[in-house]
């Protein structure tokens, strides 16, 4: 059988050391970013020891996923004394996390190199991979217009919040200053008129209580004359008036509610 071409893509190439810092992660890698048509369910594993190991090298990579096909290739240009398996995973994102931590293992006394193989896709193979990618796009896209819809809304939210503050603001400034106005249009010499109701000055006589209730009333003091004080077991005749008789307003007294005097 006619020996098949080592593709380019399939040798193991130096690391990279004179990438920018800021693009350097924590360990040296010679590619960094894989397109979507370099990526593939497919991987080729080099450098696997003579030694009849498939079963344990296909337990090795089960654990990243569902694993489709495990074949050793015959007629596949390898290193002497270590053959090349060719695994197909059943998700692509299975594929990615092995090519990722299983590149450089150890595996019985040998160094493992894994690497992506599209050249063996199928056209159905390859048109479901590159239509996955498209609708993980969309989500992504979609999802990054929700967060930013989301952002402007609450920038809305806020905008609105501090425009009512400020018009709040703006009316108890523009109370303030419209009684300051209101202030300002009495001066110190302004004379302030209260009207009051002519009863309030001028009781009629029926509202008065009779003559005899002040005849044990003492006599107004003068002026600058000095008032003893009298205790109420003092008082010869005082005037006894209920509680519940008692005038809710003492400037209209009634001649109901006083008592007769003992």
């Amino acid at each position: 059988m006619e020996e098949e071409i080592r593709k380019k893509h399939h040798v193991r190439e130096d690391l990279c050391t004179n990438r920018p810092k800021y693009r350097d992660g924590r360990k040296l890698r010679a590619i960094k970013v894989y397109t979507i048509n370099q990526e593939s369910q497919y991987l080729l594993v080099q450098g696997v020891p003579s030694i009849n190991v498939k079963t344990e090298l296909q337990d090795l990579f089960s654990s990243f996923g569902e694993i489709l096909s495990c074949e050793r290739l015959e007629n596949y240009p390898t290193e002497e004394f270590t053959e090349v398996f060719l695994i197909k995973f059943a998700r692509l994102q299975s594929a990615r996390f092995a090519k990722r931590f299983r590149d450089d293992y150890n595996f019985y006394g040998g160094v493992l190199h894994v690497c992506y193989a599209p050249e063996y896709e199928s056209v159905d193979e390859t048109w479901t991979k590159l239509e996955d990618r498209r609708k993980s796009v969309i989500r992504r896209i979609n999802l990054i217009e929700r967060q930013a819809q989301r952002e402007r809304e609450e920038a809305e939210l806020d905008a609105s919040a501090a425009a009512a503050s400020g018009d709040a603001a703006s009316g108890s400034s523009e109370t303030v200053v419209a009684a300051e106005e209101d202030g300002a249009r009495f001066s110190e010499d302004t004379p302030v008129v209260i009207e009051l109701p002519e009863e309030f000055f001028f009781p009629s006589s029926d509202d008065l209580p009779p003559a005899e209730h002040y005849q044990h009333l003492p006599p107004p003091p003068s002026v600058g004359q000095t008032v003893p004080f009298v205790y109420p077991s003092q008082l010869t005749n005082p005037i006894i008036v209920p509680h519940d008789q008692r005038l809710s307003n003492p400037l209209q007294p009634s001649s109901s509610y006083m008592a007769s005097p003992r």
